[in-house]
């Protein structure tokens, strides 16, 4: 196969491999019998050697047709553990992808013609294999174990369950890692997709080289993904940021970290009227709110004067305690 042309033809039988057999049958001979072909032991070693060199050509070209065509069925598999992600100080790391070109829709759209649907479309005793599982799933167990087995021993394995198209990665067979410019990150970032596409999972790639590099990362995730907190609180152990790890949730006070919303004021009414104001003053309602105002003002000052900050637990501590107290009085007089 030549690279010269703008046109190119892979979705076809890898014929390169037939004139491959033919040039190393050729150099074998050249080699062990040269009197078979009328030539002398000095000049069939250079025939040999020629004929090899072009049978590797040709097998290196008919292979890579053969590559590409298993790459549009098959994807090879990529995985890499959290201490295999590349931190840069200069780069962030998407992953594994290319440029899209010209070439790659003409490839796209090739795969697409009716004549070639055998290239594109998984094979028949894949076919087969799947049908069998769903026919004798309950018969056969052990059979249909073995043959969804994730093997390269396993001629029919089924696809890796990532979903999608592999025909979109498949007509680039040379992927290579996908980096931007840590510069380029002051402007934002939008990533499209339906459930289990994989956007969870290229958020954590982003955050892991983040806590990595030592940046202050800050996660909001509205759907609360168990799976992403512990991915975040294993970076931040393995990067010794762990003390640096704050959980912020409403649900799970008990691992949440919590703000002490009357801690910081600029006067101490200022905490009485927080506490205060979550109350109706509306009606009757006013002279309950102002009886608190004055309850927590008189509290938020005695703890002012004692040297510790005012907070919701100290507050609800001493209000029963007064109470308690008011009532052991009362309780005295009779």
């Amino acid at each position: 196969m030549s690279d010269r042309y703008v046109i190119e033809a892979w979705l076809r039988p890898a014929v390169e491999l037939n004139s491959a057999l033919v040039s190393g049958g050729a150099a074998f001979v050249c080699a062990v019998a040269p009197w078979a072909v009328a030539l002398s032991p000095s000049v069939s070693y250079v025939t040999a050697g020629a004929f090899a060199g072009f049978s590797a050509l040709r097998a290196h070209q008919g292979f890579r047709v053969l590559r590409y065509r298993r790459n549009l069925r098959r994807l090879p598999r990529y995985q890499v553990t959290s201490a295999q992600v590349p931190v840069s100080r200069q780069r962030l790391f998407l992953g594994k992808g290319f440029q899209w070109q010209q070439k790659h829709t003409q490839r796209l759209l090739e795969t697409q013609r009716p004549e070639v649907e055998r290239y594109v479309q998984p094979p028949a005793h894949y076919r087969l294999a799947r049908q069998f599982e769903l026919r004798f799933e309950s018969r056969f167990p052990a059979v249909c174990r073995l043959l969804q087995k994730d093997s390269w021993l396993n001629p029919v394995r089924p696809l890796t369950p990532v979903g999608g198209n592999p025909v979109l990665h498949g007509v680039e067979p040379d992927e290579v890692n996908v980096t931007i410019d840590l510069r380029e990150r002051v402007g934002h970032m939008l990533v499209l997709g339906t459930t289990r596409v994989g956007k969870t999972r290229l958020a954590e790639v982003l955050i892991t080289q983040d806590i990595h590099r030592g940046n202050i990362t800050i996660v909001f995730d509205p759907k609360g993904d168990a799976d992403l907190l512990r991915r975040m609180w294993a970076e931040a152990h393995r990067a010794g940021r762990s003390e640096e790890f704050y959980v912020f949730h409403l649900g799970w006070p008990d691992i949440s970290a919590r703000y002490n919303a009357i801690g910081r004021f600029g006067r101490v009414s200022e905490v009485a009227g927080r506490v205060a104001g979550q109350l109706s003053g509306e009606g009757n309602s006013a002279a309950f709110r102002e009886f608190a105002w004055r309850f927590v003002n008189i509290i938020a000052r005695a703890l002012v004067a004692l040297g510790e900050r005012p907070d919701y637990a100290k507050n609800f501590t001493l209000c029963h305690q007064y109470r308690g107290t008011l009532s052991d009085i009362f309780d005295a007089g009779d």
